[in-house]
């Protein structure tokens, strides 16, 4: 089977950090420097600077999400997939998939209401995962 046009046209390089985040899939958050280090397992000597014009080329073909979550310290990355919701635990610090999507009613309204154009929506919920809710405060 042939590979999608923008993934047949990445370098070398670009298409090593695609097969990265593809071999871990949607629901592993890797982080910019996690993202390095198993770089630098197939490639040594591959640098830094490399590897985040190739998530960032990723990111503007559409092919990879960056994800921002406030409290997270840094933007993580996973495939492109199905609209989906993250959960950051506010305690250990987890990202976790959570399936939810806004109904588009609720969008049409939102932009209707404001005068907006609502392009993407990035939906993050915070609080405490099921295994830090038991744990008891240190």
């Amino acid at each position: 089977m042939a590979l999608p046009t923008p993934v047949a046209s990445l370098t070398k390089n670009h298409r090593l950090v695609y097969d990265i985040l593809t071999e871990h899939g949607t629901g592993t958050h890797l982080s910019m420097a996690q993202l390095f280090e198993l770089a630098k397992v197939h490639r040594p000597g591959i640098g830094f600077t490399t590897v985040y014009r190739g998530v960032t080329r990723l990111r503007d073909l559409g092919l990879v999400s960056e994800i921002v979550i406030a409290g997270a310290g840094s933007a993580v990355y996973e495939p492109a997939s199905h609209p989906h919701a993250h959960f950051r635990c506010t305690r250990c610090g987890r990202i976790d998939d959570v399936e939810y999507a806004l109904p588009p009613s609720a969008t049409s309204q939102i932009s209707a209401g404001n005068g907006l154009r609502i392009d993407s929506i990035e939906l993050s919920l915070h609080g405490r995962c099921r295994d830090c809710q038991t744990v008891t405060p240190s």
